[in-house]
């Protein structure tokens, strides 16, 4: 589900917005404004400051009124502006097609979601096939991963990707290397302040294929039983007798085991 991050403990006031220099801002404006969409990496080691970046940007495109919708992977705890938290590809889907204008979401964690090892996973093709379309509704993304060694390449694309940052030094994240691969051109970047948004620094920030419990749509009536029945419902709610749903989950392991042992 999705949550409006803002509200989230209304005891404590957001910061207000770091100050940064003009060619900075003019750089991020750029960059989500000379297309309909953009879609940019961050990379650095843990503790350089990719994730404060991202929603640095984010405040930046809201005060510059280029964006004024933004949704992300992790747990914000305040924000000057509605930041909405989406955790699966099924749910960014819907606010894309659902959410009017240009709008952003920041993919923290997009390693473990669209891993190298495992280039063929559901769900990285999925995001793949999904980005360019997802695009055509305005979308702009910020991935965020260590490295570009763990996220899967084909996400990395000259034809999908338009920029990197790379966030060298631990020990100083006011400084960035910018790549801009449809200028052709580099820069390095410093002074670069924190975020005033206040976010989960330790959250996983998970983003599966499908929203939570969501029930998928099964051809096999027995499945779609068997599906709400290991999501909480009981015999009874779903008009059986125990020895049936008993029956049911034998033959369910039984199919899965030979499948898997006699292929």
């Amino acid at each position: 589900m999705t949550d409006a991050a803002a509200a989230q403990e209304p005891e404590s006031k957001p910061k207000p917005l770091p100050a940064m220099s003009a060619a900075f801002i003019a750089l991020i404006v750029k960059l989500f404004t000379r297309g309909t969409s953009a879609f940019i990496q961050i990379f650095g080691r843990r503790e350089t400051g990719k994730t404060d970046m991202a929603f640095l940007i984010c405040e930046i495109l809201f005060d510059a009124g280029v964006i004024e919708h933004f949704a992300t992977n992790t747990r914000i705890y305040h924000s000057r502006f509605p930041i909405e938290r989406i955790t699966s590809l099924e749910e960014l889907e819907r606010w894309s097609e659902e959410t009017k204008g240009r709008k952003l979401f920041v993919f923290d964690e997009m390693g473990k979601a669209m891993s190298r090892r495992r280039p063929m996973a559901s769900i990285n093709l999925n995001i793949i096939d999904k980005l360019q379309v997802l695009r055509k509704h305005k979308l702009s993304i910020i991935g965020i991963a260590p490295a570009d060694k763990y996220v899967d390449s084909i996400s990395l694309g000259s034809d999908v990707l338009d920029a990197i940052f790379e966030k060298p030094n631990y020990k100083n994240p006011k400084v960035a290397l910018y790549q801009d691969l449809l200028d052709e051109s580099w820069q390095t970047i410093v002074d670069i302040p924190a975020t005033s948004v206040d976010f989960d620094e330790w959250d996983v920030a998970p983003l599966t294929e499908r929203s939570a419990g969501k029930l998928p749509k099964f051809k096999d009536e027995d499945l779609e039983k068997l599906w709400k029945w290991s999501h909480g419902a009981t015999a009874k709610d779903l008009g059986l007798f125990p020895m049936q749903i008993n029956r049911l989950v034998r033959k369910f392991v039984k199919d899965a085991l030979e499948h898997k042992y006699n292929a």
